[in-house]
């Protein structure tokens, strides 16, 4: 290499280094004087994050400036959380209505075999089943998985629906709403009043507003005892 090529090489190498000490000047200032986030320098500048990040982490904001960021950030979870949720709901009822469907095209093919009902059964009480003394119970915010556990019951046991309890476990904010959910689970599994139990609230829920489609966990029971 002629000296020439040489000198060339350092004067590059020169600017090279002069922009990248003015670009961390800037970036300092910047962070220093107005306490900006990293995402925002990084608009005005065209600097990675990551390059900020190291650039930047030893410079202290002021309280005021630390404040500010966290409402920056408050308000960018709101509004992400806002765009996000009407997204979600969309994905999640398109995954409900796959699966259902999915479940309607195998439960075609199954035989009409009380085998199958046992089967469907077990896996309900194996899910959300419990067991004690001579009492089954299997809870559910579903009508139709506590309907069919019911007629399954029924069909391939024959037990005596007098035997059948039912509770509700809702939270306090519905305590004034008791018989109304209790008549709406009532006409949901076709029970009389009989079956059903005083419900269950639960204090320690913080819940203070409910949507109308809230009917809460119906625990259905039935003991040989």
């Amino acid at each position: 290499m002629n000296l020439c090529s040489i000198f060339q090489v350092y004067y590059i190498q020169g600017d090279n280094m002069r922009a990248k000490s003015e670009k961390r000047l800037l970036a300092e200032t910047i962070r220093r004087e107005q306490g900006l986030s990293y995402n925002e320098i990084s608009a005005l500048t065209g600097i990675s994050k990551s390059t900020l990040s190291s650039w930047l982490k030893a410079i202290s904001l002021t309280p005021e400036q630390e404040a500010r960021l966290q409402e920056r950030l408050r308000a960018n979870q709101a509004t992400f959380a806002a765009r996000a949720l009407p997204i979600n709901r969309e994905r999640h009822r398109r995954a409900r209505e796959q699966a259902y469907q999915a479940g309607v095209n195998l439960a075609s093919k199954l035989p009409d075999d009380p085998c199958v009902d046992e089967l469907a059964l077990a896996m309900l009480y194996l899910g959300d089943g419990s067991k004690t003394g001579g009492a089954v119970r299997l809870g559910s915010v579903n009508p139709k998985i506590l309907k069919y556990f019911i007629w399954a019951l029924k069909h391939l046991y024959h037990i005596e629906v007098q035997r059948l309890t039912c509770r509700l476990h809702l939270i306090g904010t519905v305590r004034d709403r008791e018989e109304q959910l209790i008549q709406w689970w009532m006409n949901q599994l076709g029970l009389p009043r009989e079956n059903f139990r005083r419900a269950s609230f639960d204090s320690r829920s913080q819940v203070r507003r409910v949507t109308n489609d809230y009917h809460g966990v119906c625990v259905v029971t039935y003991s040989d005892i």
